[in-house]
């Protein structure tokens, strides 16, 4: 696919930064139910494994929602996709305090993951269009930070917000922001289409550019492509690493209360390294995987072979301890994001030749979620009836799993991607 050259690299950081700060908002809210949750178990209201329910709940629907919103992705305006999945996001999480029953926060966390689905598969399709060539893989990395980032503010607004016993404030102020950030990026991007159609139309010839690729070249390619690429075991490989990132994500503090007997706040507050240190997955992932592997199979599956080591550590005895055990989440999350930059973030880049950057983005990011969903669920009841060790145990057989489904898909990776790229 040919990138349509902007003249003025202004626009194009613009573009970069406003995508940034739109996905940056997505994760309050996302991560508010998962930072809330060992305050809405302290309440004895609910049981791990109905919240591990609601959870489930979200990363289901964000996962069966990427594929269409890939496939949409490529055909229709990206703005007004990810204004819609921004504004939706914010009017459920105003809502959900008011949910008072599982049912209702099934339902409610369900259609905030269709919502936020919305957003990832047409901002790199829209990045990919606006931007250049060597650009686009800079801000795509770039928006890659948004996720840890995001993360660590959620953290620390809800440690704040529980020090006070209060976990429905986080969702209101979630809301609120949301909300704020679809009126910035309508008014935003609005403004930046209007001043560069008027020097050249660089936008819509762009997306008429990509339509016309996509039409005449994606459909007879993309299915020949998905199997010699060895996209088949990297698609595998993306859903084990959404069962370890969003799995953790999601679970590390209510286990870090439980096993460790601290208080809610405290544990939020422990958990709060965790996106500091993952801001380092993204650019090691990169660096490593630009100057040793040049591939991203083999870089992914470098990334599992160290969290295997890390749970094993943990399986030693290094999960007695609380901040050993916080240590060794720090290392297998970061691990874990750094396989996300490069099987969600990157690899989609190289479908460009075909048109599919959405479509394959779609894909990749659907079986991550699907595999959250699954972790969501299996971590509570696993925790709260077979134990501790034995959920270390599924870890550690899940990174092993996911490394050798990298493993496996590095040679015809390293032999076909080439060719896509043209």
């Amino acid at each position: 696919m040919k990138k349509c050259t902007d003249r003025s690299d202004g626009r194009e950081i613009l573009t970069g930064v406003l995508c940034w700060i739109v996905y940056f908002s997505i994760y309050p809210g996302r991560l508010n139910f998962s930072a809330g949750m060992s305050e809405m178990l302290e309440t004895g209201c609910w049981e791990k494994g109905q919240l591990g329910s609601v959870a489930a709940a979200f990363y289901l629907a964000y996962g069966i929602g990427q594929y269409p919103s890939g496939l949409l992705g490529d055909r229709i305006s990206p703005k007004w996709m990810i204004g819609a999945g921004v504004c939706g996001s914010a009017l459920i999480n105003a809502l959900f305090p008011a949910a008072g029953t599982i049912m209702w926060m099934q339902g409610l966390w369900f259609l905030n993951g269709l919502f936020q689905a919305l957003v990832w598969p047409p901002m790199v399709r829209l990045v990919t269009g606006m931007t250049s060539a060597e650009r686009s893989v800079k801000v795509i990395l770039f928006l890659s930070l948004s996720s840890p980032a995001g993360m660590l503010c959620t953290y620390l607004v809800n440690a704040l917000l529980l020090g006070r016993g209060n976990w429905r404030a986080g969702f209101f102020l979630a809301g609120i922001w949301l909300a704020g950030v679809t009126v910035l990026w309508f008014l935003s991007l609005s403004w930046l289409e209007r001043r560069m159609e008027r020097q050249g139309g660089e936008i819509r010839k762009c997306m008429v550019r990509y339509k016309a690729e996509r039409t005449t070249t994606g459909s007879a390619v993309m299915p020949h492509a998905a199997v010699s690429s060895g996209l088949v075991c990297l698609t595998a490989a993306a859903f084990i690493h959404g069962i370890l990132k969003d799995g953790l994500t999601t679970w590390i503090p209510a286990c870090l209360t439980v096993k460790f007997a601290i208080q809610p706040s405290f544990s939020v507050l422990l958990t709060m390294v965790l996106p500091v240190v993952n801001l380092c997955g993204i650019p090691a992932a990169q660096t490593v995987n630009r100057r040793f592997f040049q591939n991203e199979a083999a870089t992914g599956a470098f990334c599992y072979l160290l969290s295997v080591g890390c749970f094993l550590c943990m399986l030693g005895g290094g999960g007695n301890s609380l901040y050993g055990t916080v240590v060794i989440f720090a290392i297998v999350t970061s691990m874990m994001t750094a396989v996300n930059t490069l099987l969600v973030s990157l690899v989609p880049l190289h479908f460009g030749k075909v048109g599919r950057v959405a479509t394959v983005s779609g894909i990749l990011n659907a079986v991550t979620y699907l595999g959250s969903a699954a972790a969501s669920v299996l971590f509570g009841y696993t925790m709260e009836y077979a134990g501790w060790r034995e959920t270390q145990l599924i870890w550690c057989v899940c990174a092993a799993a996911g490394g050798l489904c990298c493993a496996c898909a590095a040679g015809n990776w390293k032999r076909n991607r080439e060719n896509m790229d043209g």
